[in-house]
């Protein structure tokens, strides 16, 4: 015959008995009307050679404040000694609503039966929680021992198993049911039963680690975010967030814990939950260690690697650049026409002569790991921007960070963040720093931000760094275009640019229009004279994926001569990239920024200045919108 486990326990209280259970050495679970001083009698029968242990109440339920239809209705008891007996086990959460429904047991000490006890069978009635708190329970063959005075806070134990799913609270005499509370919602309570309630695909030891990460941010910190930071974490992943705000930052942790289901690459809520977190708490030790364990907790879940491809690069190597002659044979006739006309009709496309790639995907032929640095005015704040740093790793885009910043913040935060971001990226490929920009930033240096206080090194001399028109990401027909265009893009040997005269700006509407049938880079002579110039948005707008100009280009316009600095970048340009593949220029002008970084002449090097739009939106899918605005 099967023993009655040990951890059921009575509950002696000021003359009034009730009912409890072991969860770990000393600690026992009971209802907060059982014990309504802070002492109590602990007395286990199922150890008769056990005596008493006295206890002390250490936790109650907050959110109970003494009345029967109160949520909460929980006390924590601390015995003065180890018992020495094995505490329960908790059930999976839905191991009482199985089908065919399982048989729960529940131990008591009801009038009659105080020192020995007696059991109830039950069976859940439905799934369906009463006011997100209870579980309804009715009796297992419809008559039978009910679980009237003396069951509060006995153990909801499911017979096959042994497992506990919840501990009831109260008993409704007229229509003979009890109510639970399931262990889902006591965790919500009390944060620490979280590390002993399973919750696959988190061990207890990761549980804990955050447990006590959340319990020292605290939620009045967070008071009115609560609700955006769920949604901003559950939304993208397919997870639907609970109606209202949360009631504390636990509350919305456990959500995501007991609701997401098991953790998987690609979807993992907490991940994003932690990584918006630390941009919220003012402590930069607890946001690191909030990072770390987002970090970690991806790392566990990241699938084993892939093997790639050998990269091939017929024309050239990465490493072993040759130079061309400047306008390169069969470019310069398209080259001089757009600079003698620059709206006459565009040089056509390469006729395509192989199949491409499914449209959307990678090429096999170069491997990028890529970093996306996301710089947008936050909507929230007047003046503020929202920042985003984010690592893309086996196709999935994983949050680093986030942050509302003030322009002047925004550098020294990115560096920073930058440098976590190294930490999630696949070290099978090659770096890439992608700032997706403002308009009104895009002539930004951002190549030359230093990468750590103290030291003058560029950020464009430590790994390759693109830009892209952020306005052209929340465009879906000019994403589509890009893609079509890196089909073509990826058979091409060579990158002609096709280069736009300092003159040319009388129709930009049908220079954007000419575009659409030029694949290859745009070269600039100059930079944009405002965040609305006709000349870069038509040329942005085409949309060309590849675009480059001298920061401190052609100042004449109209009246230049062909003779100025901008002509003499876009010979260099053709000079230096005309036989190497699009897909590999991010890596040519990071060799061509560093040349700039340690010339010593009398002028400065032509590419010292250089801004480099590179567009492939295949490497930096992007993640479904929010059903409401992230920015609050």
């Amino acid at each position: 015959m099967t023993r009655s486990p040990a951890w059921h326990a009575r509950i002696d209280a000021d003359g009034a008995v009730g009912s409890g259970f072991l969860v770990s050495g000393r600690t026992v679970l009971t209802c907060a009307h059982v014990v309504a001083g802070d002492r109590a009698s602990v007395v286990f029968p199922g150890a008769p050679g056990l005596a008493p242990v006295p206890a002390r109440v250490v936790v109650r339920g907050h959110a109970w404040a003494g009345g029967d239809r109160d949520p909460g209705d929980l006390a924590v008891l601390e015995l003065d000694r180890p018992p020495g007996l094995a505490p329960a086990a908790f059930a999976p959460l839905d191991a009482p609503y199985a089908s065919p429904a399982p048989r729960l047991v529940a131990y008591g000490f009801p009038f009659g039966y105080g020192e020995e006890g007696v059991q109830s069978e039950l069976r859940a009635i439905s799934s369906q929680l009463i006011r997100d708190e209870w579980a309804q329970l009715g009796g297992w063959r419809g008559y039978g021992q009910e679980t009237d005075h003396g069951f509060s806070g006995a153990a909801v134990m499911v017979e096959g198993t042994g497992t506990v799913a919840g501990m009831v609270v109260s008993h409704d005499p007229v229509s003979h049911t009890s109510r639970m509370i399931p262990a889902r919602i006591l965790a919500r309570h009390w944060a620490p039963l979280a590390d002993l309630v399973p919750t696959p695909g988190y061990p207890a030891e990761e549980k804990r680690w955050l447990r006590e990460l959340v319990a020292r941010v605290g939620s009045p910190a967070l008071a009115g975010a609560l609700g955006r930071l769920l949604r901003g974490a559950a939304g993208p992943l397919g997870v639907e967030p609970p109606p209202g705000e949360p009631g504390s930052l636990w509350e919305a942790v456990w959500y995501l814990l007991s609701e997401a289901g098991r953790p998987e690459p690609g979807a993992l809520p907490l991940a994003e939950l932690t990584a918006r977190l630390a941009g919220l708490v003012g402590d930069e030790t607890l946001g690191a260690e909030l990072r770390d364990w987002s970090r970690a907790h991806r790392a566990r879940h990241d699938p084993p690697p892939v093997a790639q491809p050998a990269v091939s690069h017929a024309a050239v190597g990465l490493m072993s650049y040759a130079p061309a002659p400047t306008y390169a044979a069969g470019h310069a006739a398209a080259q001089t026409a757009l600079n003698t006309a620059p709206y006459a009709a565009a040089p056509a496309v390469p006729p395509v002569v192989a199949p491409g790639p499914v449209v959307g995907t990678p090429p096999a032929t170069r491997r990028w790991s890529p970093i996306l640095v996301e710089i947008k005015r936050s909507g929230a704040d007047r003046g503020a921007l929202l920042v985003e740093v984010s690592a893309y790793r086996d196709g999935g885009r994983r949050l680093v960070a986030e942050q509302r910043l003030a322009e002047r913040e925004v550098r020294a935060w990115v560096l920073d963040r930058i440098d976590d971001a190294f930490a999630e990226i696949d070290t099978e490929g090659r770096e890439l720093i992608a700032f997706a920009l403002p308009r009104r930033w895009l002539n930004k240096p951002v190549d030359q931000w230093t990468t750590r206080k103290g030291m003058s090194t560029p950020l464009g001399c430590v790994a390759p760094v693109v830009v892209m028109d952020h306005d052209r990401r929340g465009s879906k027909r000019l994403q589509f275009r890009l893609k079509k265009m890196w089909d073509v893009l990826d058979r091409q040997p060579g990158s002609a640019v096709h280069g736009i005269s300092c003159a040319g700006s009388a129709r930009p509407e049908w220079l954007t229009v000419q575009l659409q049938d030029v694949v290859g880079p745009v070269g600039l002579t100059r930079p944009p004279k405002s965040p609305r110039d006709r000349l870069h948005t038509a040329v942005l707008d085409a949309p060309a994926p590849i675009v480059l100009w001298p920061r401190t280009g052609c100042a004449g316009g109209a009246s230049c001569g062909g003779s100025c600095r901008g002509a003499e970048f876009l010979n260099a340009l053709a000079d230096q990239l005309s036989v190497l593949p699009p897909g590999d220029l991010p890596e040519r002008i990071f060799e061509l920024r560093k040349s700039a970084f340690g010339h010593d002449g009398p002028e400065p090097h032509w590419a010292a200045d250089l801004s480099f739009v590179w567009e492939d939106p295949r490497w930096f899918p992007d993640v479904p919108p929010l059903s409401q605005s992230p920015v609050g």
